[in-house]
């Protein structure tokens, strides 16, 4: 460093930011953001938008997206197949992903619900859906199963909150008959 300060060397009024001491002007509060005093290095999201750790300070502040729509279900014996569209609001990100969350339920009791555990299997993936659809498998016959579907986006951690999801409860059929080949007795 060379000792004396440029004349470019000045405090930005509130509503800017500088983000580094060397930038030559000051820029802006990018949408949904703003500085509360003179000479911020960066500007504060309002409240409900988040940046998330990789976006950068002259990026707007964004937040969650909204719920899934559209959800339908179809139930194959003991296997289901959800489609879903995607959310109406993306919170203003292009980084939008899916999860799902399997529950498996008491009869006309939904407060009897626990996670269906590791023996439900998903394809393509149970999280970090590109895709509007999954295929889950291996569930129990005759049970009751609430699935949910969050739509995720790079600032959904720092607000998670019911309304990025949609669910959808279903009861499977009888599983599929085994393939046990037919034995036959023969007297000797």
């Amino acid at each position: 460093f060379h000792g004396s300060l440029s004349s470019t060397h000045f405090t930005c009024k509130i509503g800017y930011y500088k983000a580094l001491s060397t930038d030559a002007t000051c820029a802006k509060c990018p949408p949904h953001s703003y500085s509360v005093w003179e000479g911020a290095t960066s500007c504060t999201c309002d409240r409900g938008f988040f940046r998330a750790d990789n976006d950068a300070a002259s990026m707007p502040c964004t937040r969650p997206p909204s719920a899934p729509l559209n959800l339908i279900s179809n139930v194959n014996e003991t296997s289901v197949n959800l489609e879903w569209s995607s959310p109406q609001n993306t919170g203003g990100r292009q980084d939008i992903s899916y999860n799902v969350v399997c529950k498996k339920c008491g009869a006309g009791d939904p407060s009897k619900c626990r996670p269906c555990g590791s023996g439900v299997h998903y394809t393509p993936q149970q999280n970090g859906l590109k895709t509007t659809k999954v295929s889950i498998t291996d569930l129990l016959a005759h049970t009751n199963y609430t699935f949910e579907i969050w739509a995720v986006n790079g600032v959904s951690k720092y607000n998670p909150n019911p309304d990025q999801s949609v669910s959808v409860t279903v009861t499977t059929n009888q599983a599929a008959p085994s393939s046990i080949a037919l034995v036959q007795a023969k007297e000797v």
